[in-house]
């Protein structure tokens, strides 16, 4: 049995339950065991308290990882966002002493440490890494045929490469096989690594502008490739092209009709899964139409 740390983060439990909802159904169904804490903290994006005062940001960061370290178990995180803050933390760390030496002065002060043995996963990197393509493909029970389904990779999954170590920082393509092991067709488009600004759409009115006008291109490109629907690894990416369809058909009177999953819930249809047990009743876009299309 494989055991995970979980760290949920801030969006996923309270914006995106449906999501968690699913992630644990999936989990539970490969046999994986979650363990929870109950005294982590915020991954603290760089451009919170590292703006102030950089070592105690990063101390804050480190944190979670110093936790999982106690835990001996892979930190799996819900969010890209903070697999991308907590990865940058450890690079950071486990590359530099003296930062290294700084942060744990902090850290002393609560009581713990970092060593560097931290290891820290992401929902669709365990899923490709530790359960692998050829795997998920084999517990395909309900293949999703028919389904043309546009990956969104979003950006924290794979960038900066040197912190994420996972997939190509030009070219990312595991999602795609991934989506292609649920039976599914992964449609190519060209915004599918592209960012939404997920997070920095709540700073303000020139971020919501800009994230809007993002979102607007990504879903044009993906409803001209022939989607059906999209297919995030990120619960801010999943709100931002949700949000974004909603007032683009408000604002501009364009209809997309493009439910956007997270991947943990197409792969759960394909297990066998019901809607009901993966919290798709839970999304902003009823994907009711496409699923019964599908016979789900």
């Amino acid at each position: 049995m494989t055991e995970y740390l979980l760290y949920p983060g801030c969006v996923a439990s309270v914006r995106e339950l449906g999501y968690e909802i699913a992630m644990r159904a999936v989990f539970k169904e490969l046999g994986a065991d979650l363990k929870g804490r109950d005294d982590f903290n915020c991954c603290m994006p760089a451009c919170l308290v590292h703006s102030v005062d950089y070592v105690r940001g990063l101390a804050l960061t480190s944190r979670n990882l110093a936790i999982a370290e106690e835990e001996e178990m892979p930190l799996l995180t819900l969010c890209s966002s903070c697999f991308g803050n907590l990865s940058r933390a450890k690079y950071l760390l486990d590359t530099n002493k003296e930062l290294r030496r700084d942060v744990n002065k902090h850290l002393s002060a609560v009581g713990r440490e970092y060593t560097g043995k931290a290891k820290v996963k992401h929902v669709v990197t365990a899923l490709y890494e530790d359960y692998t393509p050829e795997v998920l493909n084999n517990i395909n029970v309900e293949p999703l045929t028919g389904l043309k389904a546009a990956p969104f990779y979003g950006c924290h999954l794979f960038l900066p490469q040197r912190y994420a170590k996972f997939d190509d920082s030009d070219f990312p393509e595991k999602l795609d096989h991934l989506i292609q092991m649920t039976g599914a067709d992964s449609v190519d488009y060209h915004e599918k690594s592209s960012c939404c600004i997920g997070c920095g759409s709540f700073f303000g009115k020139v971020s919501e502008e800009a994230s809007f006008k993002l979102a607007e291109v990504i879903l044009d490109d993906a409803k001209v490739a022939g989607a059906d629907a999209l297919v995030a690894t990120c619960p801010f990416c999943m709100m931002q092209l949700e949000v974004g369809q909603m007032k683009l058909k408000e604002e501009k009177g364009k209809l997309y009709d493009l439910p956007v999953f997270h991947y943990v819930d197409i792969l759960g249809l394909s297990m066998g899964l019901k809607p009901s047990e993966l919290g798709l009743d839970m999304r902003r876009l009823d994907p009711a139409p496409l699923l019964s299309r599908l016979g789900r």
